[in-house]
């Protein structure tokens, strides 16, 4: 009752600020997961070794793709039913997800060691850069089921208003990870094997300590076998809810793959620099996007529980405070882009080739990033609520059904510049088409809300 009453009567900005505060960090660190391996293996200045880091990217970002789709799935229904006092219920759709999450995660794991060299081939890797990429990628198919546990345990606890615990397992395992790659890089001179091996470690001890939680019960819902259904509907009702997110991540791992095999087209003398410079803007974007939807993620199981309890009233002023502030980080983001762009790229250690593309490419960048916050939170608003159908539509657009089609054209059109310039094109017409949706959801609140109030005249 004490987290009921916290969540649907506790100030909206302290609440919503005090839970994506934790949520920000967890996502940090887990953009740090990458972005540490990119900034210790650049700095062995070999561009074959750089782009195999951006074409592992694809696979972890697949990998994540699944687990979020089955953490926000049971995260969206567990948040829910928790504003409507059903715990077993919430505890339920908890252990389903642990479940599931374990065994595509056991599946990753057997298909990629027996097909390692077809999956990186698949996704982009060139003649060059493709031994290095199985090499690394062998250690993350290893990670995987952890991996996709941790996604799931970490969005339950984060939809239960438990913000702080779902951090301190993310942040511990990539503080861990930090200061693993440059003692296998370097000291032991593993090289881009030693990145591997890091993150799997940071990813098994993510692991036991989100578990750990749960076994000693500091969580609102339990993870145990006696929660389990053989209803097969409600395994799928995951899946639909989390929907959105399946098709946002999984679009992005397609969007790296493509664009990876559009980049093979300009000759062996280009591809792994191209690759390379658009691997550390991709990093770059996804660190400044992941503080984005941590702000969201943090308001959601403030949507989510006062959804179930049908406080409207709370919802529209945690959703604009939540927007408020995914606006002032997207500017603050777009200035330190635009000033400070040859700095970024010496951060990463970037080659000569790499640099000239990576500068254009991360100014180009900053002219989409505040409106990333706007299109991101009517998407994760449509999702908590259930309309999986509208969510997922918008979460297609930025890097699949906007996407796809603009890598081809620019890259006709205006060749290299063509690739620097589709992901802040795409970031653009994403927001424009959003705009109807943010209209749409705070209709479904103004009918909800008239029906509560004809029901209790």
């Amino acid at each position: 009752m004490t987290q009921y009453e916290k969540m649907t009567t506790s100030s909206i900005p302290k609440l919503v600020t005090s839970l994506s505060i934790p949520t920000v960090i967890s996502m940090l660190i887990s953009a740090i997961y990458n972005i540490a391996d990119t900034f210790f293996v650049t700095s062995l200045k070999n561009d074959s070794v750089t782009a195999a880091i951006s074409i592992v990217f694809s696979l972890m970002t697949l990998i994540q793709c699944i687990g979020f789709t089955l953490g926000m799935g049971s995260g969206s229904l567990i948040s829910r039913y928790l504003g409507k006092k059903e715990e077993k219920k919430a505890s339920q759709y908890a252990s389903q997800g642990f479940l599931m999450s374990i065994i595509f995660g056991v599946t990753f794991l057997v298909l990629g060691l027996c097909l390692n060299g077809e999956i990186m081939s698949l996704f982009g890797a060139s003649d060059t850069s493709k031994p290095y990429a199985m090499e690394y990628a062998k250690w993350i198919f290893i990670a995987a089921p952890f991996m996709m546990a941790s996604f799931v345990m970490n969005n339950i606890l984060r939809n239960e208003g438990k913000a702080k615990l779902s951090m301190i397992g993310i942040s511990l395992g990539g503080l861990l990870n930090i200061g693993l790659d440059p003692l296998f890089i370097h000291v032991f001179g593993m090289g881009i094997s030693g990145a591997g091996l890091a993150t799997m470690i940071s990813q098994m001890v993510s692991f036991s300590i989100l578990i750990s939680f749960f076994i000693f019960k500091k969580s609102s819902t339990k993870i145990w076998i006696t929660y389990l259904t053989k209803d097969l509907s409600s395994y799928w009702k995951i899946i639909t809810t989390g929907s959105p997110t399946l098709f946002r991540q999984g679009f992005s791992t397609v969007a790296n793959i493509i664009l990876n095999s559009v980049c093979k087209g300009f000759g062996p003398e280009v591809v792994d620099s191209l690759v390379a410079a658009l691997g550390i803007t991709s990093k770059i974007y996804f660190f400044v996007r992941n503080i984005i939807i941590g702000i969201g993620q943090g308001y959601q199981p403030v949507l989510g529980y006062n959804y179930g309890a049908k406080k409207y009233g709370r919802i529209r002023q945690a959703f604009y405070f939540a927007l408020l502030l995914q606006t002032i980080v997207s500017v603050i983001a777009a200035l330190v882009v635009l000033i400070f762009p040859k700095e970024l790229m010496n951060f990463f250690n970037a080659t000569d080739k790499a640099f000239v593309y990576g500068i254009s490419s991360v100014r180009y960048l900053a002219i989409s990033l505040p409106f990333l916050g706007f299109s991101t939170i009517v998407n994760q608003s449509l999702q908590v609520i259930g309309y999986s159908k509208s969510a997922s539509f918008l979460a297609s657009l930025r890097q699949g059904i906007v996407y796809i089609p603009l890598v081809f054209l620019l890259r006709l059109w205006f060749n290299e510049t063509g690739l620097c310039l589709t992901q802040p094109i795409s970031d653009l017409l994403t927001a424009l088409i959003t705009i109807p949706f943010f209209f749409y959801f705070f209709n479904i609140l103004k009918t909800k809300e008239k029906l509560l109030n004809e029901s209790n005249a």
